[in-house]
């Protein structure tokens, strides 16, 4: 065999053993990748911290009964680490910067009109450091104040609790190293119970 023959049997034996890089490296340019610990929000009786989110359609302002809208916020929590588990961190341009988070609603039954069935998908900007090694808690908006002024959020105004909406809500949260490569999107749900829930005595 030619030794040209050889050359090409041993580079096809190479990349049939090692075919591809795998999905995570594929997406990043990055040697920093993100991981979401938790998203939460508030519970029930409007307490932070809950995995579960309840939000109210409508405030009724117990001092003067004026009504009011207000966004519904939860908190990211975000860990980054280096890709390599050996290497050490040895940059200050390893660490994270988050730039954008987009938010999806999806319902259980399979309806998936947005301003029908689901509300409107969004993205928002922010900036927001992640440092290598840590922990961060990064607030966002969960449910815009808009989304409650249209279909399917303002029918439920005039339903008390009889009417509660049930939306998974998937977070996709975009960043890149301080170096400006990308790092691969971290993604997360969380279950969202919507209704124009009463006010506490």
């Amino acid at each position: 065999m030619k030794r040209e023959n050889i050359l090409l049997v041993l580079v096809l034996m190479f990349f049939m053993l090692f075919p591809s890089c795998n999905k995570l490296e594929n997406e990043t340019t990055s040697g920093t990748v993100l991981y979401l610990n938790s998203i939460t929000g508030n519970d029930l009786e409007g307490n932070d911290g809950s995995t579960t989110i309840f939000v109210d359609v409508l405030y009724e302002n117990p001092e003067d009964g004026t009504f009011t809208i207000y966004n519904d916020n939860a908190v990211a929590e975000l860990a980054a680490v280096l890709i390599d588990p050996d290497a050490e961190v040895s940059s200050y341009y390893q660490n994270v910067i988050v730039d954008q988070i987009d938010i999806e609603y999806t319902r259980s039954d399979g309806l998936d009109t947005e301003g029908k069935d689901v509300i409107y998908s969004f993205s928002q900007k922010v900036s927001f450091v992640v440092e290598v090694g840590g922990t961060s808690e990064i607030p966002f908006v969960l449910v815009q104040h808009a989304s409650k002024l249209e279909s399917p959020l303002v029918e439920l105004v005039n339903f008390g609790q009889e009417k509660i909406l049930k939306l998974e809500a998937k977070v996709t949260i975009h960043g890149k190293d301080v170096g400006g490569h990308r790092v691969a999107p971290v993604v997360g749900s969380v279950s969202v119970w919507i209704a124009n829930f009463g006010n506490e005595e």
